[in-house]
């Protein structure tokens, strides 16, 4: 939750008020609504590159006023950083963050939001921080268009943030797989409900492309060698037992399940959809997998 810019929640009962989940993206985005622990709408607008307020507006005209809505950026929107934990107050670290991050990120130091979790794992001394950071002056743009259309947001969060809500908790590490057309390769390891590890490849924005025969052709090692050395760090500088399971959520997701078994990679499914998301297709899980996160997180309970 980027809490500088949301500084109270909506504390409304679940169910109590419509509940729905925008994710956007550089030039698309994407609108779902909970009712009754299912989702019953699932909508995708495109828009050119930069007008996402007329978009928004026009995806925000169906929620009812004072309807509950959660925003998840894409990557396009914020810059995530790993570093040590400082050593501030927990009220204080809000406000010292944009100086702990104003020369690993590209964005003004006095137009940084920034936010964070702590990252699990980590046997040294010194605790480490997953931090988000974004343009305070586009965020306030976000909320001006979403206020002035009705809706109450309830929370602000990058997309990164919500692998944990898609697999089921397990004391087991599970690696999660990510692709999403025209992106890049998101890899995240989660174990007992939390996030451990995180980044995202280069050069498979075009992965969903692939026919069987160009991921033989090479780009199914690549894929592959991201994939040892993200399970390699986790259990070697995070001190971590082996990955027990992979997760996919991509295009053909089977097809590429089978290759992963075929090459030595144990246990490789595609994600299983949740079940407040059974009523949607493959597709559009794979569109609006980041929204069905956010509302699966509200069911379990509040924003934190």
């Amino acid at each position: 939750m980027l809490r500088k810019i949301i500084k109270r929640l909506n504390q409304i009962a679940p169910g109590e008020q419509p509940l729905f989940a925008v994710h956007l993206c550089s030039s698309s985005l994407t609108l779902v609504q909970l009712k009754e622990t299912r989702i019953k709408l699932c909508k995708t607008i495109n828009f050119s590159v930069g007008n996402w307020q007329p978009a928004l507006l026009e995806a925000l005209a169906v929620a009812p006023a004072h309807s509950r809505l959660h925003i998840i950026l894409a990557a396009d929107f914020y810059q995530l950083v790993q570093l040590d934990k400082p050593a501030v107050a927990a009220e204080e670290m809000l406000q010292a963050l944009p100086w702990q991050v104003k020369d690993l990120v590209s964005i003004a130091p006095e137009d940084i939001v920034a936010d964070y979790i702590d990252l699990p794992g980590n046997n040294t001394a010194q605790a480490k921080i997953n931090v988000v950071v974004a343009s305070l002056a586009w965020l306030k743009q976000l909320v001006n268009t979403v206020n002035n259309a009705g809706p109450a947001i309830v929370s602000i969060q990058p997309e990164e943030w919500l692998a944990t809500e898609l697999l089921p908790l397990s004391t087991q590490a599970c690696m999660l797989v990510v692709h999403q057309p025209e992106q890049e390769v998101l890899i995240q390891i989660v174990r007992d409900g939390l996030l451990y590890f995180s980044r995202r490849t280069r050069g498979f924005s075009k992965l969903h492309l692939n026919s069987e025969a160009d991921l033989r052709n090479g780009t199914l090692d690549r894929l592959q060698l991201e994939l040892q050395r993200s399970m390699d760090y986790f259990e070697s500088q995070l001190k971590q037992p082996p990955v027990r399971d992979i997760r996919l959520l991509m295009t053909a997701p089977q097809v590429m399940a089978e290759l992963l078994n075929q090459s030595g990679f144990n246990r490789v499914e595609p994600l299983q959809p949740l079940p407040l998301a059974a009523t949607l297709n493959d597709n559009e899980l794979l569109r609006c997998w980041p929204a069905v996160a956010a509302v699966s997180a509200q069911i379990k309970g509040p924003a934190a």
